[in-house]
């Protein structure tokens, strides 16, 4: 899991922050949920590692709110915003077959969180790749 660093990421419309916010409401929802079924370190679990997540999506959410342009999500809590991306971005092409009035506006919606997904999910990969290259 990566743990240091952050992914710089373009919040280009209001559908991608509010799919943002929704991330890092998970994020926090199941590092809370977490925390409090498992307050011993067993199986690895690390209750410092679930506050820390909490304190990140907590940052993330702040800089959201703010109306940063450009947001950066921490690496350790890239992972699950980025599905929750791929949750929003479902959504939208289910509602394509409820609504073919609103077909443009449902698209452009996806087309603006594919986007997002995807440059969130090559700057994890570039994480990665800056670990894997530095022997961490």
């Amino acid at each position: 899991m990566l743990q240091n660093g952050v992914v710089k990421l373009e919040v280009n419309s209001p559908v991608v922050r509010d799919a943002l916010l929704d991330g890092c409401a998970w994020v926090i929802q199941l590092e809370r949920k977490n925390r409090e079924e498992s307050t011993q370190r067993a199986n690895g679990f690390d209750p410092d590692q679930c506050v820390q997540r909490i304190i990140l999506a907590t940052m993330l959410n702040e800089e959201l709110l703010a109306g940063h342009p450009v947001v950066d999500v921490p690496a350790a809590i890239a992972d699950p915003v980025a599905r929750t991306l791929v949750e929003v971005i479902a959504e939208e092409v289910d509602a394509l077959t409820c609504d073919e009035h609103q077909r443009g506006a449902i698209l452009g919606r996806a087309s603006e969180l594919l986007e997002t997904f995807v440059a969130l999910d090559a700057g994890i990969q570039q994480q990665v790749l800056r670990l894997t290259r530095s022997g961490t």
